[in-house]
């Protein structure tokens, strides 16, 4: 297979790009000056995350055809985004400013049985992100977690 073990883009489908973007700025994202009118991109030190309409993604991915109603996206769509911070007291301070930018805390953060921290929150439009701290994963310079050891053979 000729497929790299990497992904360099996340879209997230949502209802109105501009509502969806004005949110994912009062969390503090900083805006690309790439996106244009009905897409909005935020860079980020690993995959560029884009925000789209649900209907305008559906057709993109063959899933619909323009002349088909648009459908709200499913409230649990079975994927989670995750930010990984050095301390538990910044993944609480990270879901206050969340549920203070207009996002819906869904689940507090607690210990975890695996030895971290984890909470989730979820955007306006439902998009669930995990915010956890795992000290078995250092963060790089960058703010990415490094898993150290090797590959399964």
């Amino acid at each position: 297979m000729a497929i790299p073990q990497r992904f360099t883009l996340v879209t997230l489908g949502v209802a109105d790009v501009d509502n969806a973007t004005a949110f994912y700025r009062r969390v503090g994202w900083r805006q690309s000056t790439h996106s244009a009118d009905g897409i909005t991109f935020f860079s980020t030190p690993g995959p560029i995350i884009a925000l789209w309409t649900s209907p305008e993604l559906a057709v993109d991915a063959g899933l619909a055809r323009e002349s088909d109603a648009p459908r709200p996206a499913p409230g649990f769509r079975a994927v989670a985004l995750a930010v990984n911070f050095d301390t538990r007291a910044e993944v609480d301070a990270a879901l206050a400013d969340w549920r203070a930018a207009g996002g819906e805390v869904t689940k507090a953060a607690v210990e975890t049985e695996w030895g971290g921290y984890s909470g989730y929150g979820a955007d306006p439009d439902g998009n669930l992100w995990e915010f956890a701290h795992n000290p078995f994963w250092p963060l790089d310079e960058r703010g990415m977690p490094h898993l150290d050891g090797g590959d399964v053979e």
